[in-house]
């Protein structure tokens, strides 16, 4: 006899479609705003979506909440990047509290740029460019970027992106 009670199923974590011929895109973003952290991982699972791409988050590196050294932060760091193919850095509207965004994301951003791999920045809405950007960021050739609007759907805009990244990138290593 039941008792009554229905018990919810358990949800199943979307498939990932790990190959080795998967290009590998690193996610970065800021960490301090809670909300535009789960925006830029709701990324990562669109870009696991698209066939031939897997998202590299910092999410499988840390655990919720994990402090790490500077040295240990660093390493973590770098073996994502030496991981990845493409960076795609997610940049959301500066904040109303006009909140510092947080150095993590820049560090990441030239560890991209020293390793010499392409770079896709997306502007959230409202998003801009920092004014006291350093020129290696502003003039790095590899860089592309993506605006978006309110009510305006991403999921083919970063496709046909990271499609245009990864065919310049193959065209410059032969």
């Amino acid at each position: 006899m039941g008792t009554g009670i229905k018990i919810p199923k358990a949800k199943q974590p979307p498939t990932r479609r790990i190959s080795e011929d998967n290009k590998k895109v690193l996610i970065i973003h800021d960490n301090r705003i809670k909300e535009y952290t789960e925006k830029a991982h709701k990324i990562g699972e669109m870009i696991d979506k698209i066939d031939g791409y897997e998202a590299v988050i910092d999410k499988d590196h840390w655990n919720p909440g994990e402090k790490t050294s500077d040295t240990e932060t660093n390493n973590r760091e770098k073996e994502m990047v030496k991981k990845s193919d493409i960076a795609y850095r997610f940049i959301p509207p500066t904040s109303i509290t006009k909140e510092e965004r947080h150095d993590g994301s820049i560090r990441e951003v030239r560890k991209v740029i020293k390793a010499s791999k392409p770079l896709v920045e997306h502007y959230y809405q409202d998003a801009k460019d920092s004014p006291n950007r350093s020129l290696s960021e502003k003039n790095y050739k590899k860089r592309e970027t993506i605006r978006t609007k309110k009510g305006e759907h991403i999921q083919s805009k970063i496709k046909e992106t990271l499609d245009k990244v990864s065919k310049e990138n193959n065209k410059n290593a032969d």
